[in-house]
């Protein structure tokens, strides 16, 4: 069934800039990336929205995906859809499969007991045919409520989920597959080993959203060492954000300078895109990154502490072209003359 939301009120929509998706509900709920550092590997997060925002159905929809007819859930569905950004949507009634499909969560973790060092949220390795991500925690979800849905269909009843999958058609294999509802109904079948039934909702998009609009949205969502691996690899996106003009992404930059062990490519082609530009206003922006940058706490005067990995640039012959590779910088001689080489050359 295809529907065209012309009046939508823009409360659920689903951002994507060619690199990580931001699934937003009312504000930043959930957000996905991949690893582009030569891992197959994914990052996840979610955040726990209060009672108070979180989105709820009308009572007739939930009645109706526990055990309505088909044409009461679509009707449910249309009126739930006006909560959506404009666009066109198609809602299907189907199966997830039980085999061949898994569920991730986000688990609030801990920093690390030895380091102090923080942990992802959530990460996994997209082997499966269908992947789909929750919307909630891991506390979030209570097996008293499990246990109900469990009860329900050992009875004969089919409650149903709602998925939101937003397909990208410029790249469609890093679309995301949201649970916007029914994480307990889905524990239920999970344990029960039954294909679930579901109702889908696919939004087709053709553009990429602003990377800034995700970055303000990841920058309170992540936590602080999952948004710098977005930041540092988000390549070929960073350069379409104008840090002359962004003063909470500028001072994220400037917290990423200050305190990581590493400074990736993407970021010191940021900083010497704003040498090579010739403007005033961008030379007294990179001066203000580079006294950031000045202040990274790996760094000492001498060699007492373990040094900051960045990269610099050598030509290679046999391609006719400039290859980056990592060095160890262990103080701040070494990192100004760096600075002159790299950045400022």
């Amino acid at each position: 069934m295809e529907i065209h939301i012309t009046h939508g009120q823009g409360i659920i929509k689903a951002l994507y800039d060619g690199f990580a998706t931001c699934l937003i509900i009312r504000r930043p709920v959930a957000i996905n990336w991949p690893d582009s550092r030569g891992s197959m590997g994914e990052y996840y997060a979610v955040s726990e929205l209060s009672e108070q925002e979180k989105i709820t159905f009308a009572d007739s929809l939930n009645k109706a995906l526990t055990e309505g007819t088909e044409a009461e859930i679509m009707t449910g569905i249309e009126d739930f859809l006006k909560l959506f950004e404009n666009g066109t949507y198609q809602v299907n009634l189907g199966k997830i499969p039980h085999d061949n499909s898994n569920f991730y969560m986000s688990r609030s973790l801990p920093a690390d007991e030895n380091t102090n060092d923080q942990k992802f949220s959530g990460w996994f390795y997209p082997f499966d045919d269908f992947n789909y991500l929750y919307t909630l925690e891991s506390k979030s979800i209570d097996p008293e409520r499990t246990e109900y849905y469990i009860d329900l269909i050992r009875k004969g009843g089919r409650p149903k989920p709602v998925i939101f999958y937003s397909l990208f058609h410029l790249d469609p294999m890093l679309s995301c597959a949201f649970v916007l509802d029914g994480h307990h109904k889905i524990e239920a079948y999970i344990r029960l080993k039954m294909d679930i039934p579901a109702v889908f909702i696919v939004k087709d998009n053709s553009d990429y959203s602003p990377v800034s609009e995700i970055m303000h949205g990841a920058l309170h969502l992540l936590q602080d060492v999952e948004f710098e691996h977005l930041f540092q690899n988000n390549d070929d996106n960073l350069p379409h954000i104008n840090f002359l003009n962004d003063e909470v992404l500028t001072y994220a930059l400037d917290k990423i300078l200050r305190e990581s062990e590493r400074i990736d490519v993407p970021v010191i082609e940021v900083l010497i895109r704003h040498h090579q530009s010739g403007m005033p206003e961008d030379r007294i922006w990179l001066n203000k990154r580079l006294e950031s940058l000045a202040e990274n706490v790996h760094l000492s005067f001498f060699n007492f502490r373990k040094g900051l990995n960045v990269y610099f640039p050598k030509y290679i012959e046999d391609y006719k072209a400039d290859a980056w590779f990592l060095k160890t910088l262990r103080n701040t001689i070494e990192l100004n003359t760096w600075i002159y080489e790299t950045v400022l050359r």
